[in-house]
């Protein structure tokens, strides 16, 4: 058992729960680097499929640990976002299929932790968004290149320019899901299914198809994107409303 994320290999499956409930399940450098290596090792380590869920009743992860970037310089939140964007290509690229098991909140790198997956399932009760840019800031972890994969222009960029959230039947509408929503207690019964379904079929073929159909985001997208939340995160603005986030208030921006 890893000490942030707790590991079940199954029939096949290998369960990665993101254990920080206390936190919202949020992404600190510990968490990402867990997930990176339990997901590259997933297939030398015999699963077939991977299903990433969060712990608790409230968020499939609410995002970036916060505490961890407040006060960042531009280079180290550079560092920060580029272990991030490792996580998620990891996932993104897993020659094995990952499934996002969400109940909650999934929001930030939460969000695009989700979008990394190849499948997403989400109880009714979830609901999705990117907040960047209320507090200033902006998606970093591949969210700006793999939500207008996902949904297409109007609805990403209405998602990443409002920083509202959505619930999961409007997620289901847009795109953002595999399945429509199902009950909350019904979740799990659902991805077991799912995952038993793909354990059954040929590795082989899973692994072709996911190559041939995986639209990768470019890696000088994903470096430009990375740069500019850097900057987002390290400038006055970007501080500011980092802080206010924290002290549950409206953050005043400079405006420049």
């Amino acid at each position: 058992m890893d000490t942030v994320i707790d590991i079940l290999d199954k029939g096949g499956v290998r369960h990665l729960t993101l254990s920080r409930p206390e936190r919202l399940n949020a992404l600190n450098s510990a968490v990402l680097d867990a997930l990176t290596r339990h997901v590259e090792t997933a297939g030398p380590d015999g699963a077939a499929c991977v299903v990433i869920a969060g712990a608790g009743e409230r968020a499939f992860c609410a995002g970036a640990d916060l505490d961890e970037i407040d006060g960042l310089s531009s280079d180290e939140a550079h560092a920060f976002i580029r272990r991030g964007q490792r996580a998620m290509n990891a996932v993104d690229t897993s020659p094995i299929p990952v499934i996002a098991a969400v109940d909650g909140f999934a929001l930030g790198g939460g969000f695009e932790l989700a979008l990394s997956c190849h499948l997403v399932v989400a109880s009714d009760r979830s609901r999705f968004g990117l907040p960047e840019a209320k507090i200033g800031c902006m998606p970093g972890f591949g969210g700006t290149q793999r939500l207008l994969t996902a949904v297409g222009r109007a609805a990403a960029f209405h998602l990443l320019l409002t920083g509202e959230p959505v619930d999961a039947q409007r997620a289901w509408e847009i795109g953002l899901l595999s399945v429509p929503p199902v009950a909350a207690a019904e979740l799990t019964e659902h991805v077991e299914a799912l995952a038993n379904r793909l354990v059954a079929g040929s590795r082989t073929g899973t692994r072709n198809i996911l190559e041939a159909g995986r639209q990768a985001a470019r890696p000088a997208a994903l470096e430009h994107e990375a740069a500019l939340a850097a900057l987002a995160i390290a400038s006055a603005d970007g501080r500011e409303g980092i802080r206010a986030f924290a002290e549950r208030r409206t953050p005043t921006f400079g405006g420049n």
